[in-house]
């Protein structure tokens, strides 16, 4: 079995075929505010206001009162007319928002992520830092 593994791999670097590796499952979570270490205020602030409010697109009808509409006959004509037309309108809308809505979903789990990798950073900083500072006084 690993023999066909290796020869898979090696086919497929002639190929040309690109090493693809998939995410984990699910959107990246909200890291939430780093408790033991110091943190950019504004950072989390709007992190955690894009989390909440990727989706939130409100696109339902909402036809304001209309004169026309209280004509007899043809004011309930002009109504379903009007109310035809803004749910056409609604329609095409609402697709390009749930598109929208994905591609905020993808750029907030994106955000998120830089967020946790920029932690981890700044970790492996204070501690080379804090081991800089030892050999500095250990030389002196």
């Amino acid at each position: 079995m690993a023999e066909i593994r290796q020869r898979i791999i090696h086919r497929r670097a002639e190929l040309g075929y690109d090493r693809r590796t998939f995410p984990t499952f699910g959107a990246a979570a909200y890291p939430g505010v780093p408790e033991d270490m110091d943190y950019d205020t504004d950072l989390y602030h709007y992190l955690r206001l894009a989390n909440e409010t990727f989706a939130a697109a409100e696109t339902a009808p909402l036809l304001a009162p209309s004169p026309a509409t209280r004509v007899p006959i043809l004011g309930k004509v002009w109504q379903i007319i009007r109310a035809s037309a803004h749910s056409l309108v609604l329609f095409y809308v609402n697709r390009a928002v749930a598109h929208q809505t994905t591609v905020n979903s993808h750029l907030v789990s994106t955000l998120n992520r830089m967020a946790v990798v920029m932690e981890q950073q700044q970790r492996t900083i204070q501690t080379l830092q804090a081991e800089l500072e030892a050999l500095r006084r250990t030389e002196r």
